[in-house]
């Protein structure tokens, strides 16, 4: 457990059932050696227990903090107000800033809009690339049109940074997209076979081929359209996931509640009817 948490700050708190006490005992010094192997420290020295025993009271200091960050504290102390039982409540008091994340993300996006493609694609029509492919010597000229390739779509296509906001926006996946267009086209074929048995004298009876391939459209239409709603929820729990992650990588605590209220539809300020 220990070799898994090294290289990170470390507090533990708790009943350890060996009395900081007794420095001469066995059970003391074999979680002392332990705890100096990985740089941890206890940091609590009172007495947390007093408990009646024969005809008096033995007190004991099993109540502890071990860290590995101790420099990072500001007090750890035993509140001897504080009682649970036969214990008493301890607790620490740490100094350290959390940054705060910015509102909004710079990223860096290319132009694609059909004005530039367009552009482009003329500009491409009227090079002049007969030197190159007249060249002896293949590496050159392949690398030479690479070169100018990458100059001209820079150029036709330049980055641009545009502001995401930190709130969580499910962006659907390539899959999702796909599933959803097929959908609409597989609604959009059943409305028009089902307007051609509408236009028919037929009147609904299930038993001709316009009404049986009207069926047929909707049972094909109904399938995809339960797998695309499979597809997207899949898609938006590893949204959610990976967007929880990124912030909590952050400290993002502010950003991490707005994504659980968004991704379960609730609001931080509910109205009452009394």
């Amino acid at each position: 457990m220990l070799i898994k948490l090294k290289g990170k700050k470390v507090i533990w708190i708790g009943d350890i059932n060996v009395d900081q006490n007794k420095i001469s005992e066995l059970e003391y010094r074999k979680l002392d050696s332990t705890l100096k192997s990985f740089n941890m420290v206890q940091t609590i020295q009172n007495c947390t227990r007093i408990a009646g025993r024969g005809g008096g009271f033995a007190y004991s200091t099993i109540d502890v903090i071990i860290t590995n960050c101790y420099s990072d504290f500001k007090s750890s102390v035993v509140l001897n107000d504080e009682q649970i039982g036969d214990h008493y409540a301890i607790s620490c008091e740490l100094q350290f800033k959390v940054e705060k994340p910015p509102k909004f993300e710079g990223i860096a996006i290319r132009d694609y809009s059909s004005n530039n493609v367009k552009a482009f694609q003329t500009h491409l029509a009227n090079l002049d690339l007969t030197p190159l492919f007249q060249s002896s010597e293949v590496d050159s000229a392949l690398s030479i049109l690479g070169a100018s390739l990458n100059k001209h779509h820079d150029h036709f296509f330049p980055l641009e940074t545009i502001k995401k906001h930190e709130k969580f926006i499910f962006k659907p996946s390539e899959e999702s997209l796909n599933a959803i267009k097929l959908k609409r086209r597989l609604h959009k074929k059943f409305k028009k076979k089902l307007r051609k048995v509408e236009e028919s004298s037929c009147n609904h009876c299930n038993i001709c081929n316009r009404c049986i391939s009207a069926h047929l459209a909707w049972d094909e239409y109904r399938k995809q359209r339960n797998k695309t709603t499979l597809l997207t929820k899949a898609n938006k729990r590893e949204n959610l996931v990976n967007d929880l992650k990124t912030k909590s990588a952050k400290n993002d605590l502010k950003g991490i509640w707005k994504s659980i209220k968004l991704a379960t539809n609730t609001s931080s300020k509910t109205n009452t009817q009394p």
